[in-house]
């Protein structure tokens, strides 16, 4: 039997706690649903079964304690027994035992190692939720992307290639971010070396930590350390020993540059074009799955045609639906006859729409429409309307949900602010398959491109030379057509010190400069489908 990826519940009254959760959860391929208060943890609970809780603590109104309690008697009534792990601040770790004796299975501590959330995961979700075939997968992909690599790479010493690999994603992209990292080790050792020899200890702690962050990227682990003690001591001002310290870390860093010469001199690879403007009227085909056909499917049709949509009629029956899957925007289900047979294409259809990143909505009789949603993923619905029907309210939906599937859809534009010019490269080259990415060096050059062009998402530095990534921050909150541009931090800070100062400025997001390729494109993925669903919530 085919193992199911398991799903966790987050509840936490902050939404960035409960972002930054859910990409974690990501990376390690685990499903999450999240909650921001008791009353939205219940409510997910008599939806859906979850394999576990990562419950708050601290919540106004109804506290962590008091849930649990809630969540104990649902669980005896409905039978189960979810483990509830307590989520709460590094200052509540002496009261770990307290927090068990009052029913918690266990305590994560804010913020989150990914080392402790992995231990958290591996000993309370059910056996294979975590799929170790999936993992067994990965192992495989990484052996086969290592395959790619070549001859001469496999013998340069303190380079973990499967480290690199796991970070970039695939031996392309690996290439392509080594030959980055070996072509600036000329310039980038002589600023180190500078900055320490003139004391200019604030530049030089940049400049080692960018090191730091593209070493770790490349799988340079050794070189990597280094830098980050160099970092911490220069920031801690105790510099007595950094120009010795500084001589033995450039003479590491430089036995990497003789890689420069191994790398062809190739042109710049084309970027393609952004897709054509798609407009939003190329979103109104509807998927009309009928149960049956009478003056009911006639009326709707005819009302939906009237404001430009064209609709693709189809019986349900499982092979005309995955023939038809991709042929619209999204779906619309008439259920009718025989319940096993409702229930049968209702399960079918929510899958699918899953899978398909489709809205799946149901109309026609109420008996029928309730049959049709007593299904493990009854939620997959995201509107339902029972005869006899709102037509105008029903139309003004299907608009709303016409505009939704276009947002979903359009090409989004992140800028992305680092100082590190060899960062802004890598990460460049991730995005530009996927989003349109302009890259800046500091937060004034992207305050004075924000008076003419605004983007869908800003992903910022937190460290840079001048000004830091907060007051950029503050800056671009105060222009008025940028304010609600989502501002997420792409830092190497990881310390909880400085995690707890950056989450303190109220940024929408954050993520590490260290997360593999697929983890960032994830965390992204589901950022934007959240502000999708956040900005065109039906009234």
């Amino acid at each position: 039997m085919e193992n199911k990826s398991a799903y966790v519940l987050v509840v936490d009254d902050m939404a960035i706690n409960r972002s930054i959760l859910s990409s974690m959860l990501s990376s390690f391929g685990v499903n999450s649903d999240l909650a921001g208060s008791a009353a939205e943890c219940l409510d997910c609970c008599r939806k859906r079964h979850y394999d576990l809780i990562l419950l708050d603590h601290r919540m106004p109104e109804v506290d962590g304690v008091d849930t649990l309690v809630h969540l104990k008697e649902l669980f005896r009534r409905d039978g189960t027994d979810t483990p509830v792990i307590c989520h709460t601040a590094e200052s509540a770790k002496d009261n770990v035992n307290l927090y068990k004796a009052a029913g918690f299975a266990d305590v994560l501590l804010k913020p989150v190692n990914p080392e402790d959330l992995s231990r958290i995961l591996m000993t309370y979700l059910p056996e294979g939720a975590v799929e170790g075939v999936r993992h067994a997968e990965q192992r495989k992909d990484i052996d086969q992307q290592l395959s790619f690599l070549p001859v001469w790479l496999k013998s340069v010493p303190k380079l973990d290639l499967r480290s690199g690999i796991e970070h970039c994603g695939d031996a392309e992209d690996y290439l392509q971010s080594l030959e980055i990292f070996v072509t600036s080790i000329h310039e980038k050792a002589e600023e180190i070396d500078t900055y320490c020899r003139n004391g200019n200890w604030s530049m030089y702690s940049l400049r080692t930590h960018s090191l730091k962050s593209m070493a770790e990227l490349i799988g340079a682990k050794e070189l990597a350390g280094e830098a980050a003690k160099l970092e911490y001591l220069s920031r801690q001002g105790e510099t007595c020993d950094l120009p010795a310290l500084t001589r033995e870390l450039l003479l590491h860093y430089r036995t990497f540059e003789p890689l420069q010469t191994s790398f062809k001199k190739v042109e710049e690879p084309v970027v393609p074009e952004p897709e054509a403007f798609k407009d939003p009227a190329d979103f109104k085909t509807i998927l009309f799955v009928e149960g049956t056909q009478g003056m009911v499917n006639k009326g709707i049709i005819n009302k939906l045609e009237e404001v430009g949509f064209r609709i693709i009629r189809i019986p349900d029956d499982p092979a005309e639906i995955l023939e038809h899957r991709h042929d619209a925007d999204f779906w619309l289900y008439y259920p009718a006859g025989d319940t096993e047979h409702i229930r049968l294409i209702s399960s079918h259809l929510t899958e699918l729409s899953e899978d398909d990143n489709r809205v799946l909505c149901l109309v026609g009789d109420a008996l029928d429409i309730a049959e049709a949603k007593k299904i493990h993923n009854p939620e997959r619905y995201k509107a339902e309307y029972a005869r006899p029907i709102d037509m105008a309210e029903f139309v003004k939906d299907m608009l709303s949900f016409s505009s939704i599937q276009y947002e979903s859809s359009r090409t989004k534009t992140i800028f992305l602010i680092d100082d590190d010019p060899d960062f802004l490269a890598v990460t460049e080259r991730w995005l530009r398959d996927k989003y349109r990415v302009k890259t800046f060096r500091s937060g004034s050059e992207v305050l004075f491109y924000l008076k003419s062009s605004v983007p869908d998402l800003i992903l910022l530095d937190y460290i840079m030379p001048g000004m830091d990534g907060f007051e950029t921050m503050q800056q671009i909150r105060q222009i008025p057509r940028a304010h609600d541009v989502p501002i997420v931090f792409l830092t190497g800070q990881r310390d909880r010190e400085n995690v707890m100062k950056i989450l303190e400025k109220k940024p929408d997001g954050y993520l590490l400069k260290s997360m593999p390729k697929d983890a960032l494109m994830d965390s992204l993925d589901r950022l934007f489908r959240d502000l999708v669903i956040k900005n065109n919530t039906l009234k």
